[in-house]
């Protein structure tokens, strides 16, 4: 059977099936490979922009720094400077390198998100060519998964998620294949020595040391191997939890238990369930021809074949989405889902493909396959649409299009509004650059809500806002000795934005510090206060 680089075969078809066909897969890869391009766009933006894009960058970038210098950032952060971290180390020991080549810049951070989610999608669009033996069902896999908005948006930032999700992938398209019996059907002498297993359980060691969430994928990846060989599995899982739990404990006692309350106790936050189900509407919102697929190939494999790595992922990503509840979770805890979806969705897509170029098929399904298919993607990028409304090339592509700016950035995204996205602005850098000039001239440390600025400044870092707050609401942050500071001036300047510290400390800075100025920047204002006479 010939194998359709394209498409499905042409044999059987009419000419004018064939160049529908031709020209509807043209125009949805030319629409997907568009997107792509504006993912480019918006990364290079961020690449050059200095300061915080996002709320907590600049404390990555101070985690890698620290990583650097041969420091834990994992801290008793009820002593000055108040810092701790709640994020485990492999994306910023991933980081390390470039920042000690050249110095503690967010564009290094960027970089390597940005490229993980490339990893990504390849590993994704090479399992689909590796299953299905489709080219194009691959590269649709790959552009699907860089289109959906929550890898736009989160793709190029100075954060540790796209890297999970890049190794989460890496381990189950590796574990896809392997099986503890052979080809001929014995077991295997020593699977161990297997480099398909050695890899799965490397890049999920990976993943949960890049985050925690990455521990759904590995229930995931465990489960596939204990249906296809129960006790081996066990013994893999026990040597997998004794590797990672002594790098646990390992790293607690050089942190002298910090490590276990910053990365287990701090994480236990608040729950909203209304905010999970908000997510998953919004998800299938965006996602729906994706998510039709991936359901459909996912019932196809439990009733028709035998479940496969990818499946039994999605069924665990998709319920992993339930944690997007917590406070201070967002969109970003479907990205695992997403990758998944759109794997199951290649599969179904490269199944349809191969299924239409047999010699047995009508030629109405063929026509159906070639005409409906291209469609689908057509439509599904339509669903995820985001692009930029200003400017030569995008103001007339947005006008053809049919969207406007509902961002208020000159940026339209299908999600609705959105803090990321849009690009900073030259007016953008140049506020970055006056609190910069602020925070360099004040007197002694500076009490700051983003790190970036200080970094900038040359001033140590003081405090992580957002880790202080879930600490204090758990109960693991006492604010006492920090009050007492604000309360002795000792901060030459204050910069908020979000204000997301604890409550007394909020107070704490209104009693005895005073409004000095306001400044503008990427759609936010930041507060600038200085000491009370």
């Amino acid at each position: 059977m010939r194998t359709a680089i394209l498409g499905p075969a042409p044999d059987g078809l009419p000419r004018w099936a064939r160049w529908l066909s031709a020209l509807l897969f043209g125009l949805a890869v030319l629409a997907l490979v568009g997107q792509f391009l504006v993912y480019g766009h918006y990364t290079a933006s961020l690449l050059r922009f200095p300061f915080d894009y996002d709320q907590g960058e600049g404390f990555e970038l101070y985690d890698t720094l620290l990583h650097t210098q041969g420091r834990w950032p994992y801290q008793d952060s009820q002593v000055f400077p108040f810092y701790t971290s709640i994020y485990p180390p492999v994306f910023h020991l991933l980081t390390a390198p470039l920042v000690l080549v050249f110095g503690p810049h967010l564009w290094t951070g960027r970089l390597v998100s940005f490229l993980a989610s490339l990893v990504a999608a390849g590993a994704l669009a090479w399992a689909v060519r590796r299953e299905t033996g489709q080219t194009l069902a691959a590269a649709l896999t790959g552009l699907l998964f860089l289109a959906s908005n929550y890898t736009f948006a989160i793709g190029p930032l100075f954060r540790q998620h796209m890297t999970m999700v890049m190794f989460e992938t890496l381990a189950i398209v590796a574990l896809a294949r392997f099986d503890w019996r052979s080809a001929a059907g014995a077991v295997q002498a020593a699977p161990w020595r297997d480099r398909r297993l050695l890899l799965g359980l490397a890049a999920l060691l990976a993943a949960g040391y890049s985050k925690p969430l990455a521990l759904a994928t590995a229930l995931a990846a465990f489960a596939y191997l204990f249906l296809r060989g129960p006790r081996r599995a066990l013994a893999a899982g026990l040597g997998l939890a004794l590797v990672g739990g002594g790098l646990f404990l390992w790293i607690d006692w050089q942190t002298q238990g910090w490590w276990f309350v910053s990365i287990i106790r701090a994480n236990l936050n608040d729950y909203d369930l209304q905010q999970t189900l908000g997510f998953y509407r919004e998800w299938l919102e965006l996602h729906g021809v994706i998510a039709v697929a991936a359901f459909g190939y996912f019932i196809y494999e439990l009733y028709f074949s035998r479940l496969s790595a990818y499946a039994v992922w999605f069924a665990f990503a998709f319920a992993n989405g339930a944690l997007s509840g917590k406070f201070g979770a967002g969109e970003s805890y479907f990205v695992t889902t997403t990758a998944a979806a759109c794997l199951l969705a290649g599969l179904a897509v490269g199944k349809l493909l191969r299924g239409s170029a047999a010699a047995t098929r009508s030629v109405w399904f063929r026509i159906g396959v070639a005409v409906v298919l291209p469609l689908l993607v057509l439509v599904q990028t339509r669903l995820t649409l985001h692009v930029y409304t200003d400017g030569p090339v995008y103001a007339p592509l947005a006008r053809l299009l049919g969207v406007a700016d509902n961002s208020g950035r000159g940026y339209y995204d299908s999600q609705g509004y959105t803090q990321l996205g849009p690009r900073p602005t030259r007016a953008d850098h140049e506020a970055g650059y006056a609190i910069m000039a602020r925070a360099r001239a004040a007197p002694g440390p500076v009490f700051s809500e983003e790190a970036a600025f200080v970094l900038a400044a040359g001033k140590p870092v003081v405090t992580n806002p957002f880790v202080q707050l879930v600490m204090y609401q758990a109960g693991l942050f006492d604010p006492a000795e920090e009050i007492r500071q604000i309360e002795a001036r000792a901060f030459g300047l204050v910069i908020l934005r979000a204000q997301f510290y604890p409550p007394p400390v909020l107070e704490a800075l209104g009693a005895h510090y005073q409004p000095a100025g306001e400044i503008a920047m990427n759609g936010f204002t930041y507060r600038l206060l200085t000491p009370r006479p």
